[in-house]
């Protein structure tokens, strides 16, 4: 089908559909580690600092592609780089059945490579196909994708894991990434406008941001960094607190299903009353304080505590995403986003990991958990810091 053809209106929300599904895709082979995290280390041996090493490595390839890959889009266009990257997704994961920790950690670093330019790619889409108001609406939609992926990933491929086995899980997973790749292979192209015309050599900046570039980025891994090793380990804190299986899954996913309706609502919030940078101080500060009251006592108030955290981290993915794709030229966003994700990768590469060793030298997820808030705490802080940047 030619995107060509189609009304504007129908070609937008159709594109933003097949970036959403492919997101997704990226999300459920990003998150299927932690649902199984109880499985690999009592039937293949992993310790929790290896299964950090195994969301690091997903992250990994990512420092080192994100900004070439971001380069390549701007060049050729983002459809054929978003194809090879959903293809290294589905083969990733398919590497991982034979449940060696060879092929498994091979297998993570293969769905990184396609992962980690997905993502510079997917938001570059959005912000070359909505401009104006719809561009905070449509980042909100766009972010809804994570959050969706991850309850199914703690939920369906968690109760598949428990149900079927662990190759299971993975070739469920390789499935959904080969139906969106198949779906965008048959119904994007590549519109041929200005927008999609390569940059002219020495001749433009990376970012037209100065520090502000730099800042958000710091903003986005500090937050991912707290955020991601709490959905890697908080399944793994509850059932070791004594809460069922099915109970903790829906426990640690349940700030993921609240930020599924307040995404958006934070992406229409922004042009409508015209916030942005107070968006991530607020939702950093309201997750820091969210990660460390689910350590009390009282366990009748985990709930509480974890839909305070949904608020908090629904906050901070459209803001990010629309400041950028505001202030850089399209024929820009693909380099733009590849530093944002470059810096993401490094954070995440070595934040999680060593979340995790805390745990294994602990012996508890105190420390861990007290860290997580820490680090949220610092995003707030440097979103504070990007404010007076941007205002001089």
């Amino acid at each position: 089908m030619n995107t060509q053809t189609r009304s504007p209106a129908v070609s937008r929300w159709w594109i933003l559909f097949l970036v959403h599904l492919s997101v997704l895709a990226f999300a459920l082979n990003l998150q299927m580690v932690p649902p199984l995290l109880p499985k690999l280390i009592s039937e293949i041996g992993l310790t929790h600092t290896q299964v950090g090493v195994l969301m690091g490595l997903f992250t990994l390839p990512g420092i080192f592609l994100a900004i070439p890959g971001g380069r390549v889009s701007d060049t050729i266009g983002p459809r054929s780089v978003a194809l090879w990257s959903l293809a290294l997704l589905t083969v990733g994961a398919l590497l991982m059945v034979p449940l060696h920790p060879g092929f498994l950690y091979l297998g993570r670093l293969c769905s990184g490579i396609g992962g980690g330019v997905l993502v510079v790619v997917a938001p570059q889409i959005i912000a070359r196909t909505f401009h104006g108001r719809e561009l905070g609406m449509a980042m909100g939609i766009f972010n809804t994708a994570v959050p969706i992926g991850t309850i199914a990933a703690f939920n369906l491929l968690g109760f598949f894991g428990g149900r079927f086995g662990i190759p299971v899980v993975f070739m469920a997973t390789a499935s959904f990434s080969l139906v969106a790749m198949t779906a965008f292979f048959l119904t994007y192209a590549d519109p041929q406008q200005g927008s999609m015309q390569a940059p002219v050599a020495g001749k433009e900046k990376l970012p037209p941001l100065g520090g502000a570039i730099w800042l958000i980025s710091l903003v986005w891994v500090l937050f991912n960094i707290s955020i991601l090793a709490y959905f890697t380990y908080a399944i793994d804190y509850f059932t070791g607190g004594g809460m069922v299986d099915s109970a903790a899954r829906f426990l640690g996913s349940l700030p993921m299903i609240l930020s599924i309706f307040l995404t958006p609502v934070a992406g229409f919030a922004m042009h409508r009353y015209g916030l942005r940078w107070s968006l991530p101080i607020v939702g950093c500060v309201v997750a820091s304080a969210a990660i460390l009251l689910i350590l009390t006592p009282d366990h009748t108030m985990i709930i509480v505590w974890s839909l305070l955290l949904g608020i908090g981290i629904s906050m901070v993915p459209p803001a990010v995403f629309t400041i950028i794709g505001e202030v850089v030229p399209p024929a820009r966003a693909g380099a733009a986003f590849g530093l944002m994700t470059t810096i993401f990768n490094l954070g995440i590469f070595f934040g999680i990991p060593l979340i995790g060793h805390v745990r294994d030298l602990t012996s508890s997820y105190r420390v861990s958990f007290i860290l997580m808030s820490i680090i949220m705490g610092m995003g707030a802080v440097v979103a504070a810091l990007a404010t007076r940047v941007v205002s001089k």
